[in-house]
This record gives structure tokens, C-alpha cells and sequence, in this order.
């Protein structure tokens, strides 16, 4: 097999190139554009098209131009591999094929590809990333420019638009607000609580409580109890509605009460009615976030905002933003379920790993 690398100033004149040396059967393994400084005081920066295309024999087709590389330090190679081999990068060259095939069938235009394969590999939906770019077309169509903006900038600005970030909490005069905190085991609940307790007692030197339904894991309500004797924050724990009521009486001079709650499986489906049947017997409004970890996986997510839509979640509070390697799923979760974000954590910090949630970090998350 015969794999070689095209170099050219624009698309056509690289194919053109592709089959006077390798012929009509030349597979195209990937295409993408070259950014370089010729000229690097005057800082002038020059492109070219790369195409890598592979050939399972030797071509009988030869140019009979010179063949001098656009950019000295890209040289062109070319790999002689077995028929084991081919039969090991066969599946690879098909699926980049079937990706490109899919990109040219939304209409991506000539240069998009490396941004809509950015999307991609950050776990930005297909789909989504199809509309994305029909709507970037489309208001090039209308515009014919950008007015000076580059399409990484127009796109960004309408991601950043399709996101909702509602926060801090909106306190109330004369009564407290009740926060819950709900959400799978090991997102990060009870510690975002104290950082949550934190801001608002020590920070903003609100009178704040916490109530803790989690008598199932060992520890949590003494992990809370910790904390609030560090900020002279009242730890309460409570069982079933009578008791949570009570509680919730009890506290009714704080501005803030937060609820923390215990973690379960995304497959525990009756959790989410008991939490429903405590809240309701509070006799005040229970604003409640759903808490996730960035780390999660797509399918996760959603079966966990299925899990607890009883609960009709308020908000969404991502935490470990530290641990991701990827964002795109953030934009899918803000697309699919229209939930707005209200806090980042980003780490074990109390309080100082807690951010209030905006759409403009999510975007430099996806593309920085």
C-alpha cells in the first residue's frame, strides 16, 4: 500500500495533484489546512491544503511536473505497507471517510472541517454540530460576511447563546430559602454544600443552616457538622417529612437553608418520590439543583434527569470541572433539557473552589 501527502494553495489544485500521481483509485485518508509565517517579524500568515491520500498498489500514473514541496519542512513520504497492515488501517480510512462524507452532506463548507471535528472531539453532539453550522452558513448566506469576526468567534457567540446560567441563589426577605442539592452518588453533594454555606455565611455574612437527609452513607452528616463548626453554621439531620418540617420550622429566621441529600444509582427510580413527598410537607418552596459530575457520561446524565423529574429540577450544578477532559457534553445537556446552570466547583477547596455559573466559561471550556 502506498500512502503519500498532497500539499497545494487551495482544495482543487491538491486533488488535481492527488490523481495525476496515484490515479481515480486514490483513497482520501484526510484533509486539512496548514496555518505557517513565512515572514516571521512581518507576522504575515499564508495557508495551504494538506490531502493525505492512500493507494493499495503502486501507481501507474506519473506526473510529469516537478514535484517541489509549497512548504520546504513539509516533505511529502510515502510508507510501503503489507496487506496486514492495509487490513489494519482499512477501518480507520473508512471511518474518517464516512465522517467527512457526513460533513459535506450538512453543507460544511471548504475550511470547516477542522472546526466541526473540533466540536466533535470535545463530545459536541453530532447533530447538534450539524445545526450549529447550518445556522453559521446560513447567516453567512444572509450577510455574505462576518463583519470582521472569524467563524470560530460567530459560532461561539451562538453557542453562548443556546446556554442559560441562573445564579447565585435569590434570597428571600422575611422567610428563608430552601436549597436541595440532589443528585447521583459520588457528584460531589455534601462538599458542595459546605462550600455553598460558605460563600453565603462567611463571604456574605448570611445567616445560613444545614439539614442533611443522608443517614445512608457512613460519616456525611458528620463530614457537615465539621464544617459547620468551622463557620458557626447549625448542622441539622433529619428523617422522613415530619421530621424535615420540624427542622425547617426551626430554622425559619435563617435567609438560607441548605439540604443535602443522599446520593443514589441512576437506575433507583423511587428515591426521587420520597424526596418529593419530604419536600412538599416543608410548607415553603424547595428550590432544588440537580448536582452532576462533568465526568459523567452523556447516557448518564440524561437517565439521572430522568431519575429525579419528579422533582422538577430548578437548575443544574456541575462540579469536578478539574477532573473533565472534554466539555461538548455541557452544551448537549444545556440543549436537550432547556435546565439553566447555576454553579461550577472545580476541586476539594472550601470555599474557594465554587464559581457562580456563566455561559462564557463553558465556551472557552469547548475551545481553549
Amino acid at each position: 500500500m502506498l500512502v503519500k501527502k498532497f500539499l497545494a494553495d487551495n482544495y482543487a489544485d491538491a486533488l488535481e495533484r492527488v490523481k495525476q500521481e496515484l490515479g481515480a483509485d486514490a483513497l482520501i485518508v484526510s484533509t486539512r489546512s496548514i496555518k505557517f509565517h513565512p515572514d516571521e517579524e512581518a507576522g504575515d500568515t499564508s495557508s495551504c491544503v494538506e490531502i493525505t491520500a492512500a493507494l493499495e498498489r503502486e501507481p501507474v500514473i506519473e506526473s510529469d511536473k516537478p514535484k517541489k514541496p509549497l512548504i520546504p519542512e513539509l516533505e511529502e513520504f510515502s510508507m510501503d505497507m503489507s496487506r496486514s497492515g492495509w487490513e489494519q488501517i482499512q477501518p480507520l480510512i473508512q471511518s474518517l471517510m464516512a465522517k467527512t462524507d457526513r460533513a459535506r452532506s450538512a453543507g460544511l463548507k471548504e475550511g470547516q472541517m477542522d472546526l466541526f471535528g473540533h466540536l466533535l472531539r470535545q463530545g459536541v453532539n453530532e447533530e447538534f454540530a450539524v445545526r450549529l453550522f447550518s445556522l453559521l452558513n446560513s447567516e453567512r448566506g444572509r450577510s455574505g460576511q462576518f463583519e470582521g469576526k472569524t467563524e470560530k468567534e460567530i459560532l461561539s457567540r451562538m453557542m453562548k447563546a443556546m446556554l442559560k446560567c441562573h445564579g447565585p441563589f435569590e434570597l428571600k426577605k422575611g422567610k428563608p430559602k430552601i436549597v436541595a442539592l440532589v443528585g447521583p452518588t459520588g457528584s460531589g453533594k455534601t462538599t458542595t454544600v459546605a462550600k455553598l454555606a460558605a460563600q453565603y455565611a462567611l463571604l456574605q455574612n448570611k445567616k445560613v443552616a444545614i439539614v442533611s437527609l443522608d443517614t445512608f452513607r457512613v460519616g456525611a452528616v458528620e463530614q457537615l457538622q465539621a464544617y459547620g463548626e468551622l463557620m458557626d453554621v447549625p448542622v441539622e439531620s433529619a428523617q422522613g417529612r415530619l421530621d424535615f418540617r420540624k427542622t425547617i420550622q426551626k430554622h425559619r429566621d435563617k435567609d438560607l437553608i441548605l439540604v443535602d441529600t443522599t446520593g443514589k444509582s441512576h437506575r433507583d427510580t423511587e428515591y426521587s418520590l420520597e424526596l418529593a413527598a419530604i419536600f412538599n410537607s416543608s410548607g415553603g418552596d424547595v428550590e432544588t439543583h440537580l448536582v452532576l459530575s462533568v465526568t459523567a457520561q452523556d447516557e448518564v446524565l440524561n437517565r439521572t434527569v430522568s431519575q429525579f423529574s419528579i422533582l422538577k429540577p430548578d437548575r443544574v450544578l456541575f462540579t469536578k470541572l478539574d477532573e473533565g477532559v472534554t466539555f461538548g457534553h455541557l452544551f448537549n445537556f444545556a440543549v436537550r433539557h432547556r435546565m439553566p446552570f447555576s454553579y461550577f466547583t472545580a476541586g476539594q477547596r472550601v470555599p474557594e473552589d465554587i464559581e457562580t455559573a456563566a455561559s462564557g466559561r463553558v465556551i472557552r471550556l469547548i475551545f481553549d
